[in-house]
């Protein structure tokens, strides 16, 4: 079969479910005005699945083809993002609903992908198959750019707010920075629009309070009105920077004669006239309508794709023989997600009972003395003790499903594939580089997603999705791109051994630039994207090198494919674990903690570079 025909449509397809769960939820969560420890902890969990898919590929090898998985999958993932958008909209579960959703379509996701790679390799000769591993990616990297750029762009172009004028008569002026900003500009009409969460002028100059400050506006507002002097958001109300010229005395808005004022002044002739600014369409509406837009073209994609993507005479059914081991390893599959939740529960319980005892330093971390249990007060029982009882349940479910595995798996192929895994030389050290090499970027990945439209009063950028889109979809993935390109260079020519030190530098040196943003909060457009490019093509650089190395630990033994797909799944993991930890960071203290924070944390990443076993690795490659 031609791969021109199919390659490129399975692999935008595979890239849009991927980025809309665990990249693009945290942008509409955040619009939707839920909490940011919440959207980072629980958007951390979501991309868990394919993490996962070392656990999950026998049970799609051995249940059907693997073409009827692809079109069986799509379909499902094709309605699964068409109801998406309705869970979205306002209401009391929503935030709960949604995530339960895109969890399980999460799954449907992973699945297909791994039927997606294995017809890839089945569909095309060895030949063509490393030829077209380029377009294979470029196409992967496209469906993200439709995700992260154009999403977020109708999203932002939807909820963009009308400009006000404001205008003043008499003697009255109002406040807006100058461009030294060592007093302020007074002037007598502009027309106000919203940019990075401040009001601004059209020459670009931000509207103060009357302590001298930008006026801000949250990014969860959908309306706000400027009237009598004051900017009223709901129930809040912000008094503006307003002026009154003396007479006689000055004849330039600057001159010291501009006394501060508060309107009515109480003079004749002196007026103040604003006016009400709203979204064109509220928040989960432009949402819900861009979501629905993503879902159609995906489904225009899939029949497009199901059409293309032929019959290949290696895509075969399983025996019966091989339909026998389903249940067995479904059985193990469930088990092992069962003990990922109960050790998540019980550690999660040990950490908030000891970062409970650390209060005094951070109030977030401290547990409620009263808690709810089905929405209901229960006497008698504090945060403490629920997670103490907590803990006393997760752990017992924990060791048993590890004892279930442990003699379920023995015996078994899969079981082989862990414990040789686990009994290769430096193991130890390969497990602690696959925990903390990539950590601290893991942190600033999820906590940098909320980091840019947070609002400037939480410490934020404030951009709006249209920005988002520019800075994180456009810039971010044309430095991915040359990072990737550049680390794959490196890795073939200097060789890991050499140039994984100055690999790994070049990947953490960016998160300066992020803690330099969380302390200056730069309003510049062209500042924030360069803080995003650095940062992006450090990960790329960083994330080749990474693949390489997995690569070559898995070719040890006989079981490569596994050895690969469980570096791969365990990396992940530990991923997903950084970005938690990185929430429960980010709730306790400020951006400019956490992403400080993620740079300790490249330390010990960096020193696991000094034990890593390679030269066995090489030689076991090239034999």
């Amino acid at each position: 079969p031609n791969p021109w025909k199919f390659v490129p449509l399975l692999y935008v397809l595979q890239a849009i479910p991927v980025t809309i769960i665990s990249d693009l939820s945290s942008v509409f969560y955040q619009d939707l005005g839920v909490p940011e420890q919440a959207i980072l902890t629980w958007t951390s969990i979501l991309a868990l699945p394919w993490s996962l898919q070392f656990l999950l590929g026998p049970l799609v090898d051995l249940s059907a083809k693997k073409r009827r998985w692809i079109v069986s999958g799509q379909f499902l993932l094709t309605i699964c993002l068409a109801i998406a958008p309705f869970l979205i909209l306002p209401g009391a579960k929503a935030f709960v609903a949604s995530l339960i959703f895109l969890g399980a379509a999460g799954f449907v996701s992973a699945m297909t992908n791994i039927a997606t790679d294995g017809f890839y390799l089945l569909a095309l000769p060895r030949d063509k198959q490393s030829s077209f591993a380029g377009l294979q990616s470029a196409c992967f990297k496209a469906g993200r750019l439709i995700c992260l750029a154009f999403v977020p762009f109708i999203a932002g172009y939807l909820m963009r707010f009308n400009p006000v004028h404001v205008e003043t008569k008499g003697n009255l002026y109002f406040a807006v920075e100058s461009d030294d900003k060592s007093h302020p500009s007074l002037i007598k009409t502009a027309d106000l629009h919203l940019d990075q969460g401040g009001l601004v002028t059209e020459q670009g100059k931000k509207l103060l309070d009357d302590a001298g400050k930008p006026v801000t506006v949250p990014g969860i507002s959908n309306a706000f009105n400027i009237q009598n002097g004051n900017l009223e958001i709901g129930n809040d109300r912000v008094r503006l920077g307003l002026y009154r010229m003396g007479t006689g005395v000055g004849t330039r808005p600057e001159d010291s004669a501009a006394e501060r004022t508060a309107f009515p002044t109480g003079k004749a002739g002196d007026t103040f006239a604003g006016g009400a600014a709203t979204r064109a369409i509220a928040a989960p509406i432009a949402w819900f309508f861009s979501l629905l837009a993503i879902a159609l073209l995906y489904g225009v994609l899939m029949f497009s794709a199901n059409r293309l993507t032929p019959e290949v005479s290696q895509d075969v059914e399983p025996t019966e023989s091989q339909r026998g081991q389903f249940r067995g390893n479904l059985q193990r599959t469930v088990a092992i997600l069962g003990f990922y939740a109960a050790a998540y529960f019980a550690v999660s319980a040990v950490w908030k009972l000891i970062a409970n005892t650390m209060s005094g330093q951070f109030s977030g971390w401290a547990l409620p003395k009263e808690t709810k249990v089905f929405g209901q007060i229960i006497e008698n029982l504090s945060g403490v003790t629920v997670e103490i009882i907590q803990f006393g349940l997760c752990l017992p479910v924990a060791i048993g499903l590890v004892l279930y595995l442990r003699r379920s798996l023995k015996g078994t192929d899969m079981g082989e594939a862990f414990s040789s895994f686990f009994r290769q030389s430096g193991i130890i050290p390969i497990l602690l580089f696959m925990t903390f090499y990539r950590f601290s970027e893991a942190m600033v990945s999820g906590v940098s997603r909320v980091f840019l439209k947070a609002d400037l009063a939480k410490g934020g950028l404030a951009l709006n999705n249209i920005q988002f889109g520019l800075v994180k979809g456009t810039i971010g993935m044309i430095g991915i791109i040359l990072g990737g390109i550049v680390g794959g260079v490196l890795a073939s020519k200097v060789g890991l051994k050499k140039g994984f030190g100055l690999i790994a530098f070049l990947m953490h040196l960016p998160i300066l630039f992020y803690v330099y943003a969380a302390f200056f909060q730069p309003s510049s457009m062209i500042a924030i994207s360069v803080v995003e490019f650095i940062d992006q093509f450090g990960y790329g650089l960083g994330l080749t090198a990474y693949f390489v190395y997995i690569m070559s630990i898995a070719q040890r033994g006989n079981h490569r494919t596994a050895h690969y797909a469980i570096g791969t799944g365990l990396g992940s993991t530990f991923i997903a674990i950084a970005g938690i930890i990185g929430a429960v960071i980010l709730g306790a203290t400020s951006y400019k903690v956490t992403f400080s924070a993620a740079l300790l944390f490249a330390i010990p990443g960096l020193l696991t570079l000094m034990f890593i076993p390679h030269d066995e690795a090489a030689k076991n490659l090239s034999s």
